[in-house]
């Protein structure tokens, strides 16, 4: 009993960061902005959370340090997908290329290549050793939901991201709009980069995010773009992680490569056996002008 309560909990926190990015990317995207520049927002926020953590000594100040320097970088992004009719996903490439090289760069100017990593305030447990953003993660899923489904504002998202002239006959803007959807998405992004720098490792990592930012969009894609779809998705590949980790703690005769292949395997299989129709928004990654 102790082995599967164990093995539940370390599936759980290893959906954490990834769910917290899966929720941003499922608001950035549902608005009609493709997010490939999610994995690179996972590592800003991962190094904004160790830099503001060992400034403001408070594990709390790095995490909110790094949802604001996120959302600061996903605005950037915004800039440029929202304003100019270029291609979304080659944006997302560049900017992912921008933060692995900008994140290694300032992570050797401030800590060097051959120091002891600095000792960070840490998260306290709450329940069975999982500490508060785990289940603000899960509590965000209801949440966002909500948000979609009963405010004017998130109705206004979604309807950006499936009929924009229709956003703005009734006298909204559809650009600012997905602003307000890039904003609010890349601060999620950075709560999962934080809690993967924070509440995982307590240090930063050179590119530690590891491709959990492509995981999050596949997982959005395999919810059918809801909240809930979203977190089961998410859970999969959590399962699969948490697989790799109690294979590799056995000492299994499997090449250890194989062994780490196993969540990303899921996530593909799941990925090519249950998507059969295309369920993203309709003017997703579709340029909107400001005066249309």
């Amino acid at each position: 009993m102790e082995l599967i309560t164990a093995f539940l909990m370390t599936v759980i926190r290893c959906s954490t960061p990834i769910l917290f990015v899966a929720l941003g990317v499922l608001l950035m995207q549902s608005s009609g902005i493709v997010n490939m520049a999610a994995e690179g927002m996972m590592l800003v926020g991962a190094f904004a959370g160790v830099i503001g953590t060992f400034s403001f000594h408070s594990v709390w100040a790095g995490f909110l340090f790094a949802m604001l320097v996120t959302a600061a970088f996903g605005m950037f992004f915004a800039l440029f997908a929202v304003c100019l009719p270029i291609n979304q996903v080659v944006l997302g490439v560049a900017f992912n290329l921008l933060a692995s090289g900008l994140t290694t760069t300032l992570s050797r100017g401030v800590f060097g290549l051959n120091q002891n990593p600095p000792k960070l305030d840490r998260f306290v447990s709450v329940v069975f050793g999982l500490p508060f953003p785990v289940f603000a993660a899960f509590l965000l899923v209801p949440a966002v939901s909500f948000f979609y489904r009963r405010t004017r504002a998130g109705i206004r998202i979604r309807s950006a991201g499936e009929f924009p002239a229709a956003v703005e006959a009734a006298g909204y803007s559809v650009c600012r709009t997905r602003y307000l959807s890039c904003f609010l998405g890349a601060l999620l992004i950075g709560a999962g980069g934080a809690f993967l720098s924070l509440g995982q490792l307590d240090f930063f990592i050179e590119n530690m995010s590891n491709g959990r930012g492509y995981i999050a969009m596949a997982a959005v894609s395999l919810g059918r773009y809801t909240p809930f779809g979203t977190m089961l998705a998410v859970l999969l590949y959590g399962t699969g992680e948490a697989v790799q980790y109690r294979l590799q703690a056995m000492g299994s005769n499997v090449p250890f490569q194989f062994i780490l292949m196993i969540p990303y395997l899921l996530t593909v299989f799941a990925q090519a056996g249950f998507v059969r129709t295309d369920s993203s928004p309709a003017a997703l990654g579709v340029f909107y002008p400001q005066e249309h």
